[in-house]
This record gives C-alpha cells, sequence and structure tokens, in this order.
C-alpha cells in the first residue's frame, strides 16, 4: 500500500508539471495559476500544492524534470563517447529532440515564447538554470578531455570558448526551427539535423589539427 502510494503520488506529480507545461506553453507562465494546472488533471489545487510550494518552485522543477527527459530522449546514460564523431553524434541527437519529441518541442516553445521573464524570477530560478547548464558545458569539457579527442584539437584552443561556440549556436539553431515550425512547408525545408551536424563540423574546424 505505501509502495503504491508513492508510486501515485510521483505519477500526480508527473502529470501536473506536464500539465502546468501545456498551460505555460498555450496561456504563459504569468497568466496560468494552480487552479487552472488542477482542472487540467482532475483534481483539486491542493492536490498541486502538495507537490509545489508555489509556481516559481513547480518552474524550476519543470525545468530540472524537462533537462533529464531530454538526456533520457538522447539516451546519454547509456552511450559512450570516446571519439569526436560519437561527440557530434549526441550533439545532434539533442538537436533533434525539438524536431522528434513533442514535449521537448513544447518546453522549448514555452521558454523563448511565452515565459515573462521578470527580475525577481530570474534571480530565484538563475541558481538552477546555471547548475543545469554547467553540467551541459562540464559534459563537453570531459569530453574534449579524454585522450583520443583532445589529441585532434589544436594546441592553442581554449575548450571554454569551443564550448560555449556550440552551446550557442545549438540554442540559436534550435529557436530559428521553433520560429520556422508554425509554417509546415518552412519547417520542412529547415532540416535541423543537417544544419546542427553542419555547424558542429565548421565549428570544430577552426579548432582541429
Amino acid at each position: 500500500m505505501v509502495r503504491r502510494t508513492k508510486e501515485e503520488a510521483a505519477a500526480t506529480r508527473d502529470s501536473v508539471l506536464l500539465a502546468a507545461l501545456d498551460l505555460f506553453s498555450d496561456k504563459g507562465y504569468s497568466r496560468t495559476t494552480f487552479s487552472d494546472i488542477a482542472n487540467q488533471i482532475g483534481k483539486t489545487r491542493g492536490a498541486v500544492y502538495w507537490h509545489f510550494e508555489n509556481k516559481q518552485a513547480l518552474l524550476s522543477e519543470l525545468i530540472e524534470h524537462l533537462y533529464e527527459h531530454e538526456a533520457e530522449w538522447v539516451g546519454v546514460s547509456t552511450r559512450e563517447v570516446n571519439t569526436l564523431e560519437e561527440l557530434r553524434a549526441i550533439f545532434v541527437d539533442y538537436a533533434r529532440t525539438i524536431l522528434d519529441d513533442p514535449v521537448s518541442r513544447k518546453f522549448a516553445f514555452f521558454m523563448n515564447y511565452q515565459m515573462e521573464w521578470s527580475e525577481k524570477l530570474l534571480a530565484e530560478t538563475h541558481v538552477r538554470l546555471n547548475e543545469l547548464r554547467a553540467t551541459s558545458v562540464q559534459e563537453f569539457q570531459y569530453h574534449f578531455s579524454l585522450p583520443t579527442i583532445a589529441e585532434r584539437l589544436r594546441a592553442d584552443v581554449d575548450v571554454d570558448v569551443l564550448t560555449s561556440t556550440l552551446l550557442a549556436f545549438w540554442l540559436g539553431a534550435r529557436k530559428m526551427f521553433l520560429e520556422e515550425f508554425a509554417n509546415t512547408e518552412s519547417a520542412e525545408e529547415f532540416d535541423l539535423k543537417q544544419r546542427i551536424g553542419d555547424g558542429f563540423d565548421l565549428i570544430m574546424r577552426g579548432a582541429l589539427k
């Protein structure tokens, strides 16, 4: 019975997060209430408050949940990266989440176009966002330190700058795809996987021996 209760609580928590994502991406963060979320999942507002003390706490948890979702979708924990080609494949697959996974696409749309950042909210969420971004940066830095990859880099390459450039390009390309996605024909013409792969190659070309 205890296990069932824990499983039910976890299921309710996940349903709250997904309902919040639906509503945030549709109505915007500031216009969504806990009552809206409760109605969306057929629960009481108290059930939402039981899991999240306020909307800012829910937002922080949603961001972490979606970062974990994308990592699981890509299969990061089960994939070995020992070569530059394998690192490129993961880079492209992360971009593919917005193309092939509706949840990731909805989250990207919300964060780019329906999130009304205030100075206070950004400050409250900034720490967790930085922690998650730092994890992505550290992963790339670790891979660039592997002998099989490091030996292919020029001695004067600043790995921090290289990593920042790759991540900035990745975020920009995903945002461009979102802008094109509203127009189906344009989205089909915007070959995200090809552009991400080509961009990775172009950036790395300036860093390789």
